[in-house]
């Protein structure tokens, strides 16, 4: 395997890892946050690491603001990303349930690795591809599982979920592709400083909007404490390491690497909260590996 696949193979993967952790900080947050209100909590927290690592990497003179039309597509590119995209997600797990709602949206590798390919114009990969249809269905056996969840879902509801689902994948392969084409016109530190930025006026925009309060209202600061590290590690250093692997990997290669963090998520459940590995799920496990460990064939 050569050194620079590698390399952006493992980056890859390490964001992964960060998004599959991200969620644990969120378990409180959630029980006291609407989904608004976590959405512009965690962007507190984005956005001091973005600066601080822009700061410490290219100094202070990085801050100024690129090109207007640049600027622009990046704030709109985010939030259709971050924010809309995010949002789709929680709408769709509310239509769904969790049972349906996560290998749904999870599927959004089948219409990034395509997109990639046609507006980015990589080559196209039958491995790749394949790959990603084994990561899929790993993910499929991942997901949690309940007849009671599958019998409350309604047909109406079960329709505009999945519609809500098809609108996120499009979101995040929208961002995918679009994040591939800024790196083209900005170093990376730049760039996640002003897509930080766009995704904290887009997320307490949308917060003012929907809850009418100037300020999250939590029980303790340290549920606000960990929304903001979930955020800095979920949106700054997952995507900076995301972003990084493209610079040695193709993006239809980092996007499937990159999906797998249900498969960690799992893997904590597992390891950390003692949850048991059923059959089910070690199934899941075993494909989501082969998927990932076909790519680097």
């Amino acid at each position: 395997m050569p050194s620079g696949f590698l390399a952006g193979f493992i980056l890859a993967l390490l964001s992964a890892i960060v998004w599959a952790f991200a969620p644990v900080l969120y378990r409180r947050g959630v029980n006291q946050f609407s989904y608004t209100a976590l959405g512009a909590a965690r962007t507190i927290g984005s956005i001091l690491t973005a600066g601080a690592y822009l700061f410490f990497t290219m100094g202070k003179g990085a801050f100024s603001p690129p090109p207007l039309p640049l600027l622009l597509g990046i704030f709109g590119a985010s939030v259709i990303w971050l924010v809309a995209g995010d949002l789709l997600y929680f709408v769709s797990l509310h239509r769904l349930g969790v049972t349906l709602g996560v290998p749904i949206s999870s599927a959004y590798p089948l219409l990034a690795v395509p997109a990639t390919w046609i507006f980015l114009g990589e080559p196209a990969s039958p491995i790749v591809f394949g790959a990603a249809i084994l990561i899929v269905a790993g993910l499929v056996l991942l997901s949690p599982r309940g007849d009671t969840e599958n019998r409350s879902v309604s047909r109406r509801d079960f329709r505009v979920g999945l519609l809500f689902a098809f609108l996120c994948m499009s979101c995040w392969t929208f961002g995918i592709i679009t994040n591939k084409l800024f790196m083209q016109r900005l170093p990376v530190p730049q760039l996640e400083w002003w897509r930080s930025v766009s995704v904290l006026c887009g997320s307490w925009i949308a917060f003012w909007v929907r809850d009418r309060k100037l300020f999250p209202r939590v029980s303790s600061p340290l549920v606000l404490g960990e929304a903001m590290l979930a955020g800095a590690l979920g949106l700054t250093v997952g995507n900076l390491l995301f972003s990084y692997s493209q610079k040695f990997i193709s993006v239809d290669v980092a996007t499937c690497v990159a999906s797998a963090r249900p498969f960690f998520s799992a893997a904590f459940a597992a390891l950390f909260l003692k949850e048991r590995l059923t059959f089910r799920l070690a199934s899941g496990i075993a494909l989501v590996v082969a998927g990932v460990t076909a790519m680097s064939l």
